[in-house]
């Protein structure tokens, strides 16, 4: 075992997880790359549209968490404006953007001169790898002319030494033969990541494992990891890519755009698999809240991890739990807290647990009273609301 790596102040997780024998191609660090501002905002199913001003307080708050790479928007004329704003900032995160499909059919390569026009870090150099997409995108297209075009407009940027993100969307229908030569042609030219796209979610663990094997046979450059929820596999095709020696994951803040959560990614990997990240775990629940205010999203409250309600419980029982029984790790680790919900499960502790953080003090007669207005409560509702409980304690509390 890895130096008891499973048990730390905040959490006693499985000693299996950290077994050698499992670990041989796990990197030890892993550079998360959140792409909230591009792909996460892009979401089809939340209408998201966000002013300048709210992109940059975005922005800075996932700097101020610490993630070392943010994708900010896309290089054209209408993302120009607000790229500058943010580059403006000063952040210590490596800001890139991404070039739209179109931008192969533009005036070339302007795509890559609104990048340095931006004064961004870097560029996601972004194509379609499958014949489907070009065909669709690029009509007319052979993929010959597609390799071409991407490693030209490639080389462009590298020569202006923009760091590149080399972005053939689709990989995971792409045609093997066509991918191992556009790879062999991207190691060539120097790019600083090879980034395997799963557009649609439709890649398992399995063909992620693979298909990370094979292009490290091929060349002798860092991957990256895009992977997409559509079968709820996101986190899980991750996991699988950095079990093979993937380095980097694009993720989003709450998993919006159908990605994986960048909050749960930070932790299962610092927790499960041992991997620090210079992140500032106290401000993660905080922070995730703070830029769903901004963007007007919302999550299930009893979503993993950053949920509201994500370390709830109802009863005296798991009331006197400890730490290590109670849930997979502290709450306190990402800035979160127990929520004690108030049903009939609820005992005179839990009762006593939630007047504690209200500052209030109570005799166990009052508390008696407490939980037999309550069960008036209960006889029309499953559960008694924040305004409900406070309503009952004015009641009996406050009662002359």
């Amino acid at each position: 075992m890895n130096n008891k790596t499973y048990i730390k102040e905040y959490w006693n997780v499985s000693p299996f997880n950290f077994n050698n024998k499992i670990n041989d191609f796990v990197p030890k660090s892993i550079e998360i790359f959140d792409t909230t501002l591009r792909d996460g905002i892009s979401d089809p199913c939340r209408a998201i549209s966000l002013a300048p001003y709210k992109k940059v307080e975005i922005a800075k708050i996932l700097d101020g968490l610490g993630i070392p790479k943010i994708e900010i928007g896309l290089t054209n004329d209408a993302d120009l404006p607000v790229l500058k704003k943010i580059t403006k900032e000063n952040l210590k995160t490596k800001t890139f953007a991404m070039t739209p499909t179109s931008s192969f059919t533009w005036k070339e390569w302007k795509a890559i001169d609104i990048a340095l026009e931006a004064k961004i870090d870097g560029v996601v150099i972004n194509f379609p790898a499958s014949e489907y997409l070009v065909e669709k995108f690029l009509p007319g297209w052979s993929m010959n002319k597609m390799l071409d075009k991407a490693i030209s407009m490639t080389s462009y940027a590298k020569e202006n030494g923009l760091d590149i993100d080399f972005f053939a969307y689709d990989t995971t229908r792409a045609n093997q033969n066509f991918l191992k030569k556009l790879y062999e042609a991207a190691a060539k030219i120097g790019v600083n990541c090879i980034t395997i796209v799963d557009t649609l979610g439709v890649a398992s663990p399995r063909g992620i494992s693979y298909l990370v094997n094979v292009i490290k046979s091929w060349v002798d450059i860092p991957i990256g990891l895009h992977m997409h929820n559509d079968f709820n596999l996101a986190i899980a095709n991750n996991l699988a890519g950095i079990e093979q020696g993937a380095l980097t994951i694009h993720s989003t803040i709450n998993g919006i755009g159908k990605m994986a959560p960048t909050e749960a990614l930070i932790t299962i990997l610092n927790i499960l698999y041992g991997i620090p990240f210079n992140i500032i775990y106290k401000d993660i629940f905080q922070s995730c809240k703070k830029i769903r205010e901004i963007g007007g999203w919302n999550i299930d409250p009893y979503e993993p991890i950053i949920g509201d309600l994500a370390f709830a419980y109802d009863s005296d029982h798991r009331l006197e739990e400890n730490k290590s029984q109670k849930a997979p790790f502290s709450p306190e680790f990402i800035g979160h807290d127990y929520k004690i919900l108030l049903n009939n499960n609820t005992g005179p502790k839990c009762i006593n647990y939630r007047l504690q953080k209200l500052g209030i003090e109570a005799t166990d007669d009052q508390i008696e009273r407490i939980l037999g207005e309550m069960k008036t409560y209960l006889k029309k509702t499953r559960e008694i609301t924040d305004k409900n409980f406070a309503t009952i304690v004015k009641k009996v509390i406050c009662k002359k």
